[in-house]
């Protein structure tokens, strides 16, 4: 994939990778472009860790385009202004990626390279803008952007910490200003212990790499803040959701039961899948699961383009039972 660094109409930096394909002989009709978020102390890197982990591999024999950013904060990419009082980082984030965002990746790669939709893919923590912004482009009569479908990965309602432990990560991270996990610990977190082989010792590695200092707020608002409103937003997304978790993860608490109540609050959504990945850990991307979770993404991203696209005028998406 191919680095960038966009100019967006508030005068913001967003960097990222892209890979922006022509058409193959693989290329569907309808061919949507596929904005990635990355989840907390990573990077746009881990949509492109290596080959058989990059989104860019599977966009290229697909011909479907895909662009990976750096969110607010992170490597180039600007911070986030100061959140006003009453309002949350999250919240902050999603507006952001709505206004600003979108609208520039939309312009700058969905319009030239012909593709007919937009499907965004968020991980952990870029799961939380992903919601906000969708709930918002639900509300526009005239959007800037066709978004048409929303992929969320290691994500769930409960967290798998104490609350004892949630407060010594807090209290650390407010005195120094960003949340970073020592050594070994995110790597834990991130694929379980090594000893289950969940993720190869390649990509244990990388994802040391590829690691990134991220800010205190995103963490705060989620350990303090988000579960007071998320289901606020979740209620009027209005587009095609999958939302996925492996059976391993160690940040949330993971069963069918648990992915299928988070899935339940897009309760305005026309299709919501609901998927628990036996035995995977949290970075489903980066496992060795990664593969096939990418291509399930761009083959749901793939459906959403061509029912949008084929979509009676005039009429909505029906509603459709929740797997």
């Amino acid at each position: 994939m191919e680095p960038f660094l966009l100019t967006l109409s508030n005068d913001a930096r967003l960097s990222g990778f892209c890979s922006i394909p022509g058409k193959t002989t693989t290329t569907p009709r309808y061919r949507p472009l596929i904005v990635a978020l990355h989840g907390g102390s990573y990077t746009s890197k881990y949509f492109d860790a290596v080959p058989e982990h990059s989104g860019g591999t599977i966009s290229g024999t697909t011909g479907v385009p895909f662009v990976a950013i750096d969110r607010p904060g992170y490597r180039e990419s600007s911070s986030l202004p100061a959140v006003p009082h009453g309002s949350t980082f999250a919240q902050e984030e999603g507006k952001y990626l709505h206004q600003y965002i979108l609208p520039k990746i939309w312009e700058e790669y969905g319009v030239p390279s012909g593709a007919s939709s937009l499907v965004v893919m968020g991980h952990s923590l870029g799961c939380s803008p992903c919601v906000v912004a969708a709930a918002l482009h639900s509300q526009e009569a005239e959007p800037q952007y066709p978004w048409v479908g929303m992929i969320l990965s290691g994500r769930g309602i409960v967290s798998a910490f104490t609350q004892a432990q949630g407060e010594e990560q807090l209290a650390r991270g407010r005195q120094l200003g960003y949340i970073e996990y020592p050594p070994g610990v995110k790597d834990f977190l991130m694929f379980s212990d090594p000893k289950l082989g969940l993720a190869s010792a390649e990509i244990r590695r990388i994802s040391e790499e590829i690691t990134h200092r991220a800010p205190f707020g995103e963490f705060e608002d989620r350990r303090l803040h988000w579960d007071h409103y998320w289901k606020g937003y979740a209620k009027q997304v209005k587009i095609p959701v999958v939302t996925a978790i492996g059976e391993r993860d160690a940040l949330f608490q993971a069963s069918q039961q648990d992915i299928e109540e988070f899935a339940g609050a897009f309760s305005n959504s026309p299709k919501v899948e609901a998927v628990l990945v036996a035995n995977a850990p949290h970075c489903l991307e980066l496992s060795h699961w990664g593969p096939a979770w990418l291509l399930r993404c761009f083959g749901f991203a793939i459906e959403c383009a061509t029912s949008a696209a084929l979509q009676p005028v005039g009429t909505e998406l029906r509603k459709s039972e929740r797997q």
